[in-house]
C-alpha cells in the first residue's frame, strides 16, 4: 500500500531491499553471540517486510511493466485488439466489459480498458472473444463534484485508467479462446438458465443468481436500496457469511466419513475442493476468494486440532490476498470482511456469558443477534467513512434475514443439483424456495420503510475513523483486561475522538466558499460557516448532490433558494445568464455564469461587462461551450466549462 503513495522506482526498490538484507544478515549473526538482545533485529525486520511490500505492489502494477499502452503514444483514434475479460454491472444505455489488451496502434500491449458497448448493439460479448476497434480512449474521468464517490480513483486500483466508447456494430469479433473465463462464463449461465423451467420473477432469479452464483448485475435498485437501508445488504453479495453456511453444511454432510479408514483426510479434501469449485463458479471475485481463502485454513486447522488458531488463519489468508493482488488492500469489501471476522472473533470469548437458556433454538438465535452485533461493532467506523449512514434496525434485520437466507442458500443449491436431476421434484422445491425468497423481501422492504430506522448523511472523515477504532481497540483490550486502571485508555481515546471531532467540526464552520456545481440543472452553492446555501430551480433533481457536499464539510444545515441572476459572496458580483438573457446590474460582474443555452453574443458581453472568468455549466449544448470558449481565448478571458473540467470554485 506504501509504494501506491510513494511510488519508488524498482532500482530503489530492490537497493534498498539488498541493504536491508544484507543488515539483517549481520545482526542475526551478531544476535547469535549475544545473551541481551536490542530492537535493531526487529526494526530491521519490520523495515524489510515493508519494502517487501513495496515490491510486490511495484510487480503487480500493470504501469510498471514493459508493455503497458500508456508507454506508447495515444492518438485521437487508436487501433486497438483485444481480449474480454469479464463483463460488470451495466448502466441504462451501455453494457460494460473489462477487456485485456494484446496489440495497440501496431505495438504488443498490455493493460485493461473499460468497454462500453450500446445496447442497441446487436449481440452481448462474451468472455474470451477477441475483438478489434478503432476509436479514441479516454482517461476515467474523475468525480466532477466534491465529497462524491470517485470512480477513476476506484478503477485505477484495479489497474483501469481509460475507458473507449464503441458506436454500434463498430466492433469486430476475431475468434472466442476458449480461456478459464469463457469456461467458467459459460459453465454459469448454464447453471443460471437450470432455473429457467421455474419462471421464477425477475427480482426472484436476480437474488438466486447474488447468492448462488455472485452475478448481482440483474438486482433491481429497489431491491438493493431496501437491504442497504435495512443494514443486510451483505446478504447480496456473497462473502464470508455465505461461505460459513456452505462450509458447515458441507461438514455436517461429510459427518459420517470420520468413522472410516483416512476419512478426516478426504473430508479436508471434498470440503477444500467444493469451496474452491463454488469460487470458481462465482468468477473469482474478491469477496469469494477471501472467504473461501479464509475458510480452506480455517478447516486445515481444524484438521490438524488446532481450532482455537483462528487469527493465524486470518492473517495468512490475508497475506496470501495481499501477495497475490496487492491492490485488495484498498477495496471496500477486503476491509469490511477482515474488520468483521476479527471483531466477531474478538468478541467470541464473552458469547457463552450471554447465554440465558440451554435450549438451541434460542441459543441460535442469541448467537444471531451477538454474532451481528459484533460485526456491526467492527465495520462501524469503515461504514460511517465510506457509505455516511448508520442502520438502526440491522439486528431486527438479521435476526430473521440470516436464517432465511441460509435456507434459500441451501436449497438453492439443492435446487441447482435437481434442475439437472429431478426436474419435477425442483420444481416443486422450487415453488417453496421462491416463497421464501418473496418473504425474505417483503421483511427487509417492510424494515427499509421505516424512516428513522437509518441514519443517513453523517459527516466523517479518515481520521476520525483511525480514532473510532482506537476506542473499539482500547474496550476490547479492557475487556480482556478487566481493572480499572485499564479503563483509562478507553477514556482517554473517547476524549481524543471527541476533541478531534470537534476541531474538525469548527476549522470547516470558519470556512466561506462559493462553487457551480456539476449538476443536472444551473446549481451554485455558498457556504457560509456552518450553513449551506443552494441557489436552484431543480432542488429534487439535484438534492444528492447538495447533501454530499453538506456532509463533507461537516455543515449543519442546508437551505435551498430558487436560483437569481445575480449574487454576491465575499465582495465578488456574481452574474447568472439564462434562456431569457435578462438582467440588470447596476455594478459591472466579476464572474459570469452561463446556463440553459442562453442566446447571447459573448464577445459583446465581454467587452460591456469586462467580467473576470466565465463559466459553463452542465445545462449547455456542447456545441455552445465550444464556440464559447474559442471567444474566450480570443479575448484572453479565462473560461470554465463545468461538464468537462468539474465543479468551479469560485475565488
Amino acid at each position: 500500500m506504501s509504494d501506491y503513495y510513494l511510488e519508488l522506482s524498482l532500482t530503489a526498490l530492490l537497493i534498498t531491499l539488498s541493504v536491508l538484507l544484507l543488515f539483517l544478515c549481520i545482526i542475526y549473526w551478531r544476535s547469535n553471540k549475544k545473551l541481551i538482545q536490542n530492537s535493531t533485529f526487529g526494526i530491521i525486520t519490520y523495515l524489510l517486510s515493508f519494502t517487501l511490500g513495496m515490491l510486490t505492489f511495484f510487480l503487480h502494477s500493470d504501469v510498471n511493466k514493459k508493455h503497458h499502452y500508456s508507454k506508447h503514444k495515444i492518438e485521437t483514434s487508436n487501433s486497438i485488439r483485444a481480449v474480454v475479460a469479464t463483463s460488470i454491472k451495466a448502466n441504462a444505455k451501455y453494457y460494460k466489459y473489462f477487456i485485456q489488451l494484446s496489440v495497440f496502434n501496431d505495438h504488443q500491449a498490455s493493460g485493461k480498458l473499460l468497454l462500453y458497448v450500446p445496447k442497441t448493439n446487436r449481440a452481448k460479448l462474451k468472455a474470451g472473444d477477441e475483438i478489434w476497434l478503432k476509436n479514441s480512449i479516454y482517461p476515467i474521468p474523475k468525480a466532477f463534484n466534491p465529497y462524491q464517490f470517485d470512480y477513476s480513483n476506484y478503477l485505477k486500483k484495479q489497474n483501469v485508467y481509460h475507458q473507449v466508447y464503441a458506436s454500434e456494430n463498430q466492433i469486430k469479433i476475431i475468434q472466442t479462446h476458449t480461456n478459464f473465463n469463457y469456461h467458467i462464463e459459460q459453465l454459469r449461465n448454464k447453471l443460471s438458465s437450470s432455473f429457467d423451467i421455474h419462471n421464477f420473477e425477475p427480482r426472484t432469479k436476480a437474488i438466486i443468481d447474488a447468492l448462488l452464483l455472485g452475478q448481482r448485475v440483474d438486482l433491481d435498485k429497489e431491491t438493493v436500496a431496501d437491504y442497504s437501508k435495512s443494514g443486510v445488504i451483505h446478504i447480496l453479495a456473497i462473502s464470508g457469511l455465505h461461505i460459513s453456511i456452505i462450509y458447515f453444511f458441507i461438514v455436517f454432510l461429510l459427518k459420517p466419513l470420520k468413522r472410516v479408514q483416512f476419512g478426516k483426510e478426504l473430508q479436508l479434501l471434498i470440503v477444500l475442493v467444493l469451496l474452491w469449485i463454488f469460487a470458481l463458479l462465482t468468477g473469482l471475485p474478491a469477496s469469494v476468494t477471501r472467504a473461501v481463502t479464509l475458510f480452506s485454513f480455517v478447516s486445515i486447522g481444524a484438521y490438524f486440532n488446532r481450532p482455537k488458531a483462528t487469527f493465524n488463519a486470518i492473517a495468512v489468508s490475508a497475506l496470501l490476498i495481499l501477495l497475490f493482488k496487492p491492490n485488495a488492500i484498498f477495496d471496500i469489501g477486503f476491509q469490511l470482511s477482515y474488520a468483521a471476522v476479527i471483531s466477531i472473533v474478538l468478541f467470541q470469548p464473552f458469547y457463552k456469558k450471554m447465554y440465558f437458556t440451554k435450549n438451541k433454538i434460542a441459543r441460535y438465535f442469541i448467537d444471531i443477534i451477538l454474532v451481528s452485533l459484533a460485526a456491526q461493532i467492527g465495520v462501524l467506523p469503515l461504514s460511517l467513512y465510506y457509505f455516511n449512514q448508520l442502520p438502526l434496525l440491522f439486528l431486527l434485520a438479521n435476526l430473521v434475514i440470516i436464517p432465511v437466507a441460509t435456507a434459500v442458500l441451501i436449497g438453492g443449491i439443492v435446487l441447482l443439483i435437481l434442475n439437472f436431476t429431478v426436474p419435477s421434484l425442483a420444481i416443486l422445491i422450487g415453488k417453496i424456495l421462491a416463497f421464501l425468497i418473496d418473504c425474505m423481501n417483503q421483511y427487509i422492504h417492510w424494515i427499509a420503510k421505516f424512516k428513522n430506522g437509518i441514519i443517513t448523511n453523517i459527516s466523517f472523515s479518515g481520521l476520525l475513523t483511525l480514532l473510532l477504532y482506537s476506542i473499539i481497540i482500547s474496550a476490547v483490550y479492557w475487556l480482556y483486561h478487566t481493572k480499572a486502571k485499564n479503563f483509562k485508555y478507553v477514556l482517554g481515546s473517547v476524549l481524543v475522538f471527541q476533541l478531534t471531532y470537534f476541531g474538525i467540526k469548527l476549522s470547516e464552520n470558519k470556512s466561506n466558499e462559493a462553487l457551480v456545481l456539476n449538476a443536472k440543472s444551473a446549481t451554485i452553492v455558498l457556504k457560509e460557516n456552518s450553513t449551506v446555501l443552494a441557489f436552484t430551480d431543480e432542488p429534487e433533481a439535484n438534492l444528492e448532490v447538495l447533501n454530499h457536499y453538506k456532509r463533507g464539510t461537516f455543515s449543519d444545515s442546508l437551505r435551498i433558494y430558487s436560483l437569481q441572476n445575480a449574487l454576491s459572496f465575499n465582495g465578488k458580483r456574481i452574474l447568472i445568464i439564462d434562456s431569457s438573457v435578462i438582467y440588470k446590474i447596476s455594478l459591472p460582474p466579476d464572474i459570469i455564469i452561463l446556463t440553459n443555452n442562453p442566446k447571447v453574443n459573448l464577445s459583446r458581453l465581454i467587452h460591456e461587462l469586462k467580467p473576470k472568468v466565465i463559466i459553463a455549466d452542465k445545462s449547455n449544448y456542447k456545441n455552445n461551450i465550444k464556440l464559447w470558449e474559442a471567444t474566450c481565448r480570443k479575448e484572453k478571458i479565462p473560461f470554465h466549462a463545468v461538464a468537462e473540467k468539474g465543479f468551479y470554485i469560485l475565488k
